[in-house]
């Protein structure tokens, strides 16, 4: 093959690199196997992944068909998103649909990498216009483009045409490398050995906890090629390692690496285990821990500097003998003791951590959908309490938010209604969590989450005019956030509406006619949009939680014709229009959907900070039996009315001093001092309930609702002081 030709000269820089790399190798996938589900990790270290579908092997590459996917062991590899490479090569004839993900790797099956939704991906992306027809290889992170790698620099947008487009699909084999995690803070990919173009990285750390070859998480975008040896490291690789690669070698690292506390880590728990990757050669490992830095680097198995705590150890996990002190930054290096015959020490990193400086009452890590681990089976919440109006969890597992987070995995949801109720839910302490006096604690904090209050709105005035009013991150992805007018529908159906106007919130705000599913945030719909600065858009999504595609035409803005029609199989047809005369029909789609449908009028600001207001028009339901009453609602969004909100020990309450607090829609730490129950009488040596609510127990009265999240109750100690040193007189 094609691939096996090139660079074969950099083969002799293995060893000479060895020693200079931190990219250790995590997995290799020749995909060279002739039989079996299993893709053969022959890295030696164990991380074979499992082929779903029916494998096709193609002169010693596989086959990927759209339907063909590899998952990895992720949670065993330990690849993160702060440093790590994934190479390939890759060999397609043709791009299929919208992108074709050839890598995926994150916490979850939407959101972002390096940002808050934790995901990571690598796939081609096609395009259809006028003019071009064709490929362009990406990688991605939060759920947007890091780069799109084409000539003109000026060209963003996923849909716009390159001038001097990177074709993929030209049956060729072509080498792919991503690295991130580099020495100048930037993520860097490559094609066929030479960097394509790089962009500046975030700074957030977390594994990536799925991962697969040929397919998103979940599904809905998948790779139509042939794969060939994927290698995956938990390091940024130079661009000469990157040759070696294509040579067709590994590049060996020797030190330790990927270290557990990751370096610089914070809030690391008192009683943490330290964990690193071995280097590719080490037989046993020299482990030295201490709080200076200078004692940790310098020490040696002949000199010691008081930081030596393990020679000749021949695991990769260390249990430190006794828990670490409060807020103290620690120093660790693992020094790899090379297997014969090299039987060498190769000196690693000095990394460091800081322990926490608190006190956990509550991080909702250890609940779970059986009894007795359910959440509300701890924080009892307002059920069967006529007066209580709060709810705890979720009646479906799983009962914890696992999406809404502020760190860990989960976080409590709590709904409160205080309709002439009160609302709050409390947990019983028990043991040494009582006693709030000890360990030096002085405050008491917990982070919040609300969600803003209601903005959107849908009147007809004059007669004939209808203003929609919607905010919202967007229409687009797996689900939605945006405000819809509609009329149930039964059997086929229909709308025209003319688009009269659209405030610019944003370049993606949105306005058109809808045709939708259900009323879920992730249901199948199909519509067409008018954009404020991003054209005419026809966007459908063929199924529950899929993925959005779209077709569009540039330049198209509002006052414009938008129309749809759906037969009762579900056959979809778009169209866009001027003077609503003389119609654009995009291509022909078949959205399945069951009945009742729901169609009208959608409008999203893609702006979750500020409202935005479109006017409809010679609206119409051409061939449609509907009724005369329109709804309409926020769809995707949750909105909350402001309601006092506290922290009570023994039942006795603290408010926070924002009546306004619940429609905070970021996380925020609100921290009391525990002096302020004792100056109310409550005994800190002896707390028996915490308790979260809203509203006024003693004076009940007509209230508003909505849906909060709460994370990480700590007991904070006060923060380190650095004490000046004096120098005395000599």
């Amino acid at each position: 093959m094609g691939k096996k030709l090139v660079l074969l000269v950099c083969f002799v820089l293995v060893l000479s690199l060895a020693s200079n790399t931190s990219a250790q190798l995590l997995a290799r996938y020749k995909l060279d196997e002739t039989s079996g589900a299993v893709a053969i990790d022959s890295s030696g270290k164990g991380n074979d992944g499992t082929i779903e579908g029916t494998p096709v092997w193609i002169d010693g590459a596989l086959q990927f068909d759209g339907s063909l996917s590899v998952t990895l062991p992720a949670s065993t590899m330990g690849l993160r998103s702060d440093t790590g490479s994934v190479v390939f090569w890759m060999n397609m004839s043709e791009v299929t649909g919208g992108i074709n993900t050839i890598w995926w790797g994150g916490d979850n099956i939407t959101g972002g990498g390096f940002g808050p939704e934790n995901e990571m991906h690598i796939h081609v992306e096609s395009f259809v216009s006028d003019i071009w027809d064709g490929g362009e290889l990406s990688f991605h992170g939060q759920n947007n483009p890091i780069f799109h790698l084409h000539s003109d620099p000026n060209k963003g947008e996923a849909g716009n045409v390159p001038i001097n487009p990177i074709l993929m699909n030209d049956s060729q084999w072509h080498h792919v490398a991503s690295t991130w995690g580099n020495e100048d803070g930037m993520v860097k990919l490559y094609l066929d050995g030479s960097l394509l173009h790089e962009i500046e990285q975030g700074s957030r750390n977390y594994p990536l906890n799925n991962m697969y070859l040929g397919q998103m998480a979940g599904g809905g975008r998948t790779y139509i090629g042939l794969l060939n040896d994927v290698q995956i490291y938990g390091g940024a690789l130079s661009e000469e390692e990157i040759q070696i690669i294509i040579a067709g070698s590994e590049v060996l690292s020797l030190r330790a690496a990927l270290p557990e506390p990751a370096n610089e880590a914070t809030e690391v728990p008192r009683d943490t285990v330290l964990n690193w990757l071995a280097g590719d050669r080490a037989d046993t490992h020299n482990v030295y821990f201490g709080t200076v830095f200078e004692d940790v680097n310098q020490a040696s198995i002949t000199n010691w500097q008081d930081a030596l705590v393990r020679q000749g150890y021949e695991d990769t996990t260390y249990i430190l003998p006794e828990p670490l002190e409060f807020g103290t930054t620690y120093y660790w290096r693992v020094d790899e003791v090379n297997a014969p015959p090299e039987a060498e020490i190769i000196k690693g990193n000095v990394w460091s951590f800081t322990t926490v400086n608190f006190v956990v009452v509550d991080d909702f890590e250890d609940y779970n959908d059986y009894s007795p681990d359910i959440i509300y089976e701890t924080w009892l919440d307002g059920w069967e309490i006529e007066t209580n109006g709060s709810t705890v969890g979720y009646a479906d597992p799983p009962a914890a938010e696992q999406d809404i987070v502020h760190s860990g995995s989960q976080s409590m949801p709590f709904l409160y209604d205080n309709n002439m109720k009160y609302s709050e839910a409390t947990r019983a302490l028990n043991g040494s969590a009582r006693d709030m006096t000890a360990n030096g604690v002085v405050d008491l904090s917990l982070w919040f989450r609300g969600n803003p209050p209601y903005v959107g709105g849908f009147i007809e005035e004059p007669a004939g005019t209808y203003t929609v009013t919607g905010a919202g991150a967007d229409i687009w992805a797996e689900s939605d956030e945006f405000h819809f007018a509609f009329k149930e529908v039964n059997g086929a159906s229909g709308i025209i509406a003319k688009v009269e106007s659209l405030d610019n919130t944003d370049p993606f705000a949105k306005a058109g006619v809808m045709i939708r599913d259900t009323l879920d945030a992730d249901s199948a719909y199909a519509a067409v949009f008018i954009s404020t600065e991003n054209g005419v858009r026809f966007q459908y999504r063929n199924a529950a939680g899929a993925v959005t595609e779209r077709l569009f035409t540039e330049g198209i803005t509002a006052p414009q014709w938008v129309k749809l029609e759906r037969t009762a199989g579900g056959l979809i047809r778009s169209y866009y229009s001027a003077d609503g005369t003389t119609w654009t029909r995009f291509d022909l789609m078949q959205v399945p959907m069951e009945m009742p449908v729901y169609v009208g009028l959608a409008v999203t600001s893609h702006n979750t900070e500020i409202a935005c207001e479109a006017k409809f028009t010679n609206v119409s339901f051409p061939g449609t039996t509907v009724t005369e009453q329109w709804t309409d609602q926020d769809v995707g969004m949750l909105s909350n009315n402001p309601e006092p909100m506290y922290v009570a020990l023994n039942g006795t309450p603290v408010y926070h001093d924002n009546p306004d607090a619940a429609l905070i829609e970021t996380w925020t730490q609100w921290t009391i001092p525990l002096q302020a129950f004792a100056d109310q009488g409550v005994n800190l040596a002896n707390v028996d309930t915490i308790t979260i609510g809203f509203g006024d127990k003693n004076n009940l009265e007509a209230g508003g609702s909505g849906a909060m999240f709460f994370d990480d109750i700590r007991l904070y100690r006060p923060e380190p002081v650095d004490i000046p040193v004096i120098d005395g007189p000599e």
